[in-house]
């Protein structure tokens, strides 16, 4: 291994961390011949870069050579910023009850459908594990733009649990189903989703049955990835299937289900994350750094809905 002075190794690193700048600048605007050639190109530099982390822990220059690497910080922390939005950048669509089911309340003010109103209030019997039934959500059709799907969202307004009258609450033992902290404490309801699709394909969710809301929720600091991220044109809609599940209250073998043991309710509405490819009115936009073509388009091709 060949070791040189302090100042030339910076300026080795510096210029290969110009090079990979230059290289994923190119990224979005290649063809996917030329982005497996720069993919491979990334590859190297990294390898470079691990190389000259290496050589600075034999001279002493650790610290220059991560601060020429962007890795400020004391114990090897690494601080990132996230991205400020742009246009055409991360736009939420909603969803809208395209049907009801019982124990639901939509924009109509009923278990009905709504094309208004997203946000769906539900309310459920305080037994554990009841699940109310599942309905269908669907994006409104967008005819003045081209959107690329990038993620799915479940954000939860309002959950909460009504205590039980004092007639039953003292019967409550832990062979009814009661779990949580204090006395009669129980979980908060859940939201629960699945058959996330596009134009009746397959499902865009890495699970075929119901998953946990809170995997996808709004207030995560970081998005749930996808099967993949289809393209969104009119006439085309996005669907999901969601649920109300109550998580807390008595069982079977308690004191039955009945309105004095409680009732828990949420509110909840589902956005899907779309990119803005091109729009009618203000044209075509350069894709975020989420959504380069290297990074959403599978090899072969993509998939339009």
């Amino acid at each position: 291994m060949a070791y040189y002075g302090a100042d030339e190794q910076i300026a080795k690193v510096t210029a290969l961390m110009n090079k990979k700048d230059q290289l994923e600048a190119a990224l979005p605007v290649v063809d996917d011949n030329r982005a497996m050639q720069i993919e491979a190109r990334l590859n190297k530099i990294e390898i470079q870069l691990e190389r000259e982390l290496q050589i600075a822990q034999q001279i002493g220059t650790v610290a220059e050579v991560r601060s020429a690497m962007g890795l400020d910080g004391e114990g090897s922390l690494v601080f990132q910023a996230q991205s400020p939005a742009g246009v055409g950048r991360l736009v939420r669509l909603p969803f809208y009850p395209s049907d009801g089911a019982t124990g639901y309340i939509t924009g109509a003010g009923d278990a009905t459908a709504s094309n208004t109103v997203p946000t769906v209030g539900a309310t459920i019997p305080q037994v554990y594990g009841t699940q109310l039934g599942a309905f269908t959500m669907k994006t409104p059709q967008i005819s003045w733009a081209t959107l690329r799907i990038v993620g799915f969202e479940v954000e939860i307004h309002n959950a909460e649990t009504t205590a039980p009258s004092a007639a039953t609450a003292g019967t409550f033992a832990a062979a009814d189903g009661i779990v949580g902290n204090g006395p009669n404490a129980v979980p908060l309801p859940k939201v629960v989703v699945k058959d996330l699709q596009v134009g009746g394909g397959a499902t865009l969710f890495t699970h075929e049955e119901f998953a946990d809301g809170s995997v996808y929720d709004a207030a995560q600091p970081e998005f749930c990835g996808l099967r993949d991220y289809p393209i969104l044109k009119s006439p085309n809609q996005a669907q999901v299937t969601v649920a109300a599940l109550g998580c807390g209250g008595i069982n079977g073998a308690g004191a039955g289900a009945t309105a004095t043991n409680g009732l828990q309710s949420i509110v909840f509405s589902c956005n899907l994350l779309c990119e803005v490819l091109q729009d009618d009115n203000y044209g075509s936009h350069i894709p975020g750094p989420y959504a380069r073509a290297n990074a959403m388009v599978r090899r072969g091709g993509s998939y339009i809905a």
